[in-house]
Protein backbone atom coordinates (compact mmCIF):
# COMPACT_ATOMS: atom_id res chain seq x y z
CA UNK A 1 0.00 0.00 0.00
CA UNK A 2 1.20 3.51 -0.84
CA UNK A 3 2.07 5.62 2.18
CA UNK A 4 1.09 9.27 2.34
CA UNK A 5 4.73 10.33 2.16
CA UNK A 6 5.12 8.32 -1.06
CA UNK A 7 1.92 9.80 -2.48
CA UNK A 8 3.07 13.36 -1.73
CA UNK A 9 6.51 12.75 -3.20
CA UNK A 10 5.06 11.16 -6.33
CA UNK A 11 2.74 14.11 -6.94
CA UNK A 12 5.34 16.83 -6.38
CA UNK A 13 7.80 14.93 -8.57
CA UNK A 14 5.22 14.60 -11.37
CA UNK A 15 4.53 18.36 -11.34
CA UNK A 16 8.22 19.21 -11.48
CA UNK A 17 7.76 22.72 -10.08
CA UNK A 18 6.61 24.57 -6.97
CA UNK A 19 3.21 23.57 -5.59
CA UNK A 20 1.03 24.92 -2.80
CA UNK A 21 -0.31 22.92 0.13
CA UNK A 22 -3.80 23.29 -1.35
CA UNK A 23 -2.65 21.78 -4.67
CA UNK A 24 -1.08 18.86 -2.82
CA UNK A 25 -4.24 18.37 -0.77
CA UNK A 26 -6.46 18.41 -3.87
CA UNK A 27 -4.27 15.97 -5.76
CA UNK A 28 -3.90 13.51 -2.88
CA UNK A 29 -7.63 13.60 -2.10
CA UNK A 30 -8.51 12.99 -5.75
CA UNK A 31 -6.09 10.07 -6.22
CA UNK A 32 -6.59 8.51 -2.78
CA UNK A 33 -10.16 9.41 -1.74
CA UNK A 34 -11.02 8.90 1.94
CA UNK A 35 -7.72 7.10 2.61
CA UNK A 36 -6.27 9.66 5.03
CA UNK A 37 -7.55 12.38 7.33
CA UNK A 38 -6.75 16.06 6.50
CA UNK A 39 -4.79 16.32 9.76
CA UNK A 40 -2.54 13.49 8.58
CA UNK A 41 -1.68 15.43 5.44
CA UNK A 42 -0.99 18.57 7.47
CA UNK A 43 1.35 16.61 9.73
CA UNK A 44 3.26 15.24 6.72
CA UNK A 45 3.69 18.71 5.22
CA UNK A 46 5.34 19.64 8.51
CA UNK A 47 7.40 16.49 9.07
CA UNK A 48 8.69 15.84 5.55
CA UNK A 49 10.27 19.26 5.05
CA UNK A 50 14.07 19.21 5.01
CA UNK A 51 14.46 22.87 6.01
CA UNK A 52 12.16 22.66 9.05
CA UNK A 53 14.52 22.20 12.04
CA UNK A 54 11.72 21.43 14.49
CA UNK A 55 10.46 18.48 12.44
CA UNK A 56 13.65 16.59 13.31
CA UNK A 57 12.67 16.84 16.98
CA UNK A 58 8.92 16.25 16.68
CA UNK A 59 9.13 13.62 13.91
CA UNK A 60 12.60 12.02 14.15
CA UNK A 61 11.79 9.06 11.87
CA UNK A 62 9.99 10.91 9.07
CA UNK A 63 11.28 10.78 5.51
CA UNK A 64 12.35 14.30 4.56
CA UNK A 65 12.23 15.15 0.86
CA UNK A 66 10.34 18.45 0.58
CA UNK A 67 11.82 21.94 0.55
CA UNK A 68 9.57 24.76 1.71
CA UNK A 69 10.13 28.08 -0.02
CA UNK A 70 9.76 31.51 1.59
CA UNK A 71 6.40 31.98 -0.15
CA UNK A 72 5.02 28.82 1.46
CA UNK A 73 5.18 26.64 -1.65
CA UNK A 74 6.85 23.22 -1.76
CA UNK A 75 9.21 21.44 -4.14
CA UNK A 76 11.45 18.40 -3.99
CA UNK A 77 14.64 19.06 -2.07
CA UNK A 78 17.84 19.10 -4.12
CA UNK A 79 21.22 19.60 -2.48
CA UNK A 80 22.53 21.08 -5.70
CA UNK A 81 19.73 23.65 -5.88
CA UNK A 82 19.04 24.32 -2.21
CA UNK A 83 22.42 23.66 -0.66
CA UNK A 84 23.55 21.02 1.85
CA UNK A 85 21.17 19.99 4.60
CA UNK A 86 22.21 22.34 7.39
CA UNK A 87 18.88 22.11 9.22
CA UNK A 88 19.23 18.62 10.70
CA UNK A 89 20.53 18.57 14.30
CA UNK A 90 24.09 17.44 14.83
CA UNK A 91 24.66 14.03 16.35
CA UNK A 92 24.19 14.18 20.11
CA UNK A 93 21.97 17.26 20.06
CA UNK A 94 19.24 17.14 22.69
CA UNK A 95 15.66 18.28 22.35
CA UNK A 96 14.97 21.94 22.91
CA UNK A 97 15.69 22.96 26.48
CA UNK A 98 15.96 26.30 28.18
CA UNK A 99 13.68 29.31 28.04
CA UNK A 100 14.91 30.64 24.69
CA UNK A 101 14.40 27.37 22.88
CA UNK A 102 11.03 26.78 24.52
CA UNK A 103 9.88 30.20 23.33
CA UNK A 104 11.08 29.37 19.82
CA UNK A 105 9.13 26.11 19.93
CA UNK A 106 5.97 27.94 21.04
CA UNK A 107 6.33 30.43 18.20
CA UNK A 108 6.82 27.57 15.75
CA UNK A 109 3.69 25.80 17.05
CA UNK A 110 1.68 29.02 16.85
CA UNK A 111 2.71 29.41 13.22
CA UNK A 112 1.76 25.79 12.53
CA UNK A 113 -1.70 26.38 14.02
CA UNK A 114 -2.03 29.54 11.93
CA UNK A 115 -1.02 27.61 8.82
CA UNK A 116 -3.71 25.03 9.49
CA UNK A 117 -6.41 27.62 10.23
CA UNK A 118 -5.62 29.66 7.13
CA UNK A 119 -5.98 26.55 4.97
CA UNK A 120 -9.16 25.51 6.80
CA UNK A 121 -11.01 28.67 7.83
CA UNK A 122 -14.30 26.75 7.63
CA UNK A 123 -13.35 24.90 10.82
CA UNK A 124 -13.65 28.25 12.62
CA UNK A 125 -16.80 29.44 10.92
CA UNK A 126 -18.57 28.67 7.68
CA UNK A 127 -18.20 31.40 5.07
CA UNK A 128 -15.02 33.01 6.43
CA UNK A 129 -12.68 34.37 3.76
CA UNK A 130 -9.02 35.21 4.30
CA UNK A 131 -8.05 38.88 4.00
CA UNK A 132 -4.48 38.63 5.24
CA UNK A 133 -2.00 37.08 7.64
CA UNK A 134 0.22 38.98 10.08
CA UNK A 135 -1.54 42.18 9.04
CA UNK A 136 0.26 45.25 10.39
CA UNK A 137 -1.90 48.11 11.66
CA UNK A 138 -1.07 51.20 13.74
CA UNK A 139 -1.53 49.40 17.06
CA UNK A 140 0.02 46.03 16.36
CA UNK A 141 0.09 43.01 14.06
CA UNK A 142 -2.96 40.77 13.60
CA UNK A 143 -2.42 37.02 13.29
CA UNK A 144 -5.26 36.40 10.83
CA UNK A 145 -7.66 38.92 9.32
CA UNK A 146 -10.78 37.49 7.70
CA UNK A 147 -14.19 38.54 6.45
CA UNK A 148 -17.50 36.79 7.21
CA UNK A 149 -20.54 36.26 5.01
CA UNK A 150 -21.89 39.71 5.93
CA UNK A 151 -18.61 41.37 4.81
CA UNK A 152 -17.76 42.17 8.45
CA UNK A 153 -14.07 42.09 9.34
CA UNK A 154 -13.07 39.29 11.69
CA UNK A 155 -9.88 39.68 13.74
CA UNK A 156 -8.45 36.28 14.73
CA UNK A 157 -5.69 35.93 17.32
CA UNK A 158 -3.97 32.62 18.09
CA UNK A 159 -2.27 31.80 21.39
CA UNK A 160 -0.38 28.62 22.24
CA UNK A 161 -1.50 27.02 25.47
CA UNK A 162 -3.47 29.00 28.05
CA UNK A 163 -4.78 32.45 27.12
CA UNK A 164 -3.61 35.28 29.37
CA UNK A 165 -5.41 38.48 30.36
CA UNK A 166 -3.07 40.32 27.99
CA UNK A 167 -4.50 38.39 25.03
CA UNK A 168 -7.96 39.86 25.70
CA UNK A 169 -6.47 43.35 25.93
CA UNK A 170 -4.53 42.79 22.72
CA UNK A 171 -7.51 41.75 20.61
CA UNK A 172 -9.63 44.51 22.19
CA UNK A 173 -7.02 47.02 20.98
CA UNK A 174 -7.28 45.72 17.43
CA UNK A 175 -11.08 45.72 17.48
CA UNK A 176 -11.14 49.27 18.80
CA UNK A 177 -8.72 50.46 16.14
CA UNK A 178 -10.83 49.06 13.30
CA UNK A 179 -14.06 50.41 14.79
CA UNK A 180 -12.49 53.88 14.99
CA UNK A 181 -10.70 53.89 11.62
CA UNK A 182 -13.46 52.28 9.55
CA UNK A 183 -16.55 53.36 11.45
CA UNK A 184 -17.85 49.80 11.64
CA UNK A 185 -17.36 47.44 14.56
CA UNK A 186 -15.51 44.26 13.59
CA UNK A 187 -15.78 40.86 15.25
CA UNK A 188 -13.04 39.12 17.17
CA UNK A 189 -12.11 35.47 17.66
CA UNK A 190 -9.50 34.50 20.25
CA UNK A 191 -8.14 30.97 19.87
CA UNK A 192 -6.17 29.18 22.58
CA UNK A 193 -5.89 25.75 24.22
CA UNK A 194 -7.45 26.94 27.48
CA UNK A 195 -9.28 29.96 28.90
CA UNK A 196 -9.00 30.49 32.67
CA UNK A 197 -12.10 31.74 34.45
CA UNK A 198 -10.73 35.27 34.80
CA UNK A 199 -10.03 35.52 31.08
CA UNK A 200 -13.54 34.32 30.26
CA UNK A 201 -15.03 36.99 32.53
CA UNK A 202 -12.88 39.67 30.88
CA UNK A 203 -13.99 38.53 27.42
CA UNK A 204 -17.68 39.02 28.29
CA UNK A 205 -17.10 42.79 28.44
CA UNK A 206 -16.06 42.95 24.78
CA UNK A 207 -18.93 42.88 22.28
CA UNK A 208 -18.60 40.48 19.34
CA UNK A 209 -15.66 38.57 20.85
CA UNK A 210 -15.75 34.77 20.62
CA UNK A 211 -13.43 32.39 22.46
CA UNK A 212 -12.48 29.13 20.74
CA UNK A 213 -10.42 26.36 22.34
CA UNK A 214 -8.31 24.23 19.99
CA UNK A 215 -7.41 20.59 20.47
CA UNK A 216 -4.38 18.92 18.90
CA UNK A 217 -5.22 15.44 17.66
CA UNK A 218 -2.61 12.80 16.81
CA UNK A 219 -3.24 10.34 13.98
CA UNK A 220 -1.45 7.06 13.36
CA UNK A 221 -0.83 4.90 10.32
CA UNK A 222 -0.04 1.19 10.43
CA UNK A 223 3.27 0.44 8.78
CA UNK A 224 4.81 -2.82 7.60
CA UNK A 225 8.35 -4.00 7.00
Amino acid sequence: MTTMAEAIRSYVESVGSKVTSEQIKTAITAKHPKQWQPTTLQAHLYACVVNNPKSYVHHPFAKRFLYRNADGTFELYSEERHGPNEWAPSEGDDEATGVGELVETSISLERDIEDHLISNLEVIEKGLKLVGRQVKIDVGRIDILAEDETKTRVVIEVKVGEAKDSAVGQIARYLGWYAHSEGKAPRGILIAAEFPEGVRYAATTIPNLTLLAYKINFSFERTTI
